[in-house]
């Protein structure tokens, strides 16, 4: 039995030495974490993301748009009524029968004959100055001249 005894420890000499032995710790690669994302892939995520949020944004802003302009559209319809119905008192209120009425009330009565009132035409700016405007214009000029000078304006007032 021996013979046996000695073959068992060759077979259990050479699984053994089937075994994988310890790596030292140094060449020992620890990860941590779940799989790596390949970094060619990198981009096409980046790209994917970006056409999202675009599409995201764009349904977004064609959403506030619509919103805005059925908002623009019922005001305009407001403001339409609105400005039909000022325009009807409008109206109203510029008849003549209506003016009349208030005038009558006011003590105003219609006037029993037309009259007319006719202008003569007035020169503010004469053509030529005559002596006595001359004179008198600068006796004014003189007096306005010694207002401002304060040398002859006290004796103008006092007369």
């Amino acid at each position: 039995m021996p013979f046996r005894r000695h073959r068992a420890e060759r077979v259990a000499a050479q699984s053994v030495d089937r075994l994988p032995v310890d790596v030292p710790a140094r060449y020992a690669r620890l990860r941590r974490g779940g799989p790596r994302t390949p970094l060619p892939l990198v981009p096409l995520i980046a790209v994917g993301a970006g056409i999202g949020i675009a599409y995201v944004s764009q349904s977004a802003h064609a959403t506030q748009s619509t919103y805005q302009a059925s908002t623009l559209a019922s005001a305009q319809q407001q403001l339409r009524s609105e400005a039909g119905q000022l325009n009807d008192e409008l109206a109203r209120l510029e008849s003549s029968e209506r003016i009349v009425n208030a005038a009558q009330q006011l003590g105003m009565r219609p006037a029993n004959r037309w009259s007319y009132v006719t202008s003569r035409p007035v020169e503010v700016i004469p053509a030529q100055p005559t002596p006595e405007t001359a004179s008198a214009s600068s006796g004014a000029l003189q007096q306005f001249v010694g207002a401002l000078s304060g040398g002859s304006g006290g004796a103008a007032r006092g007369r």
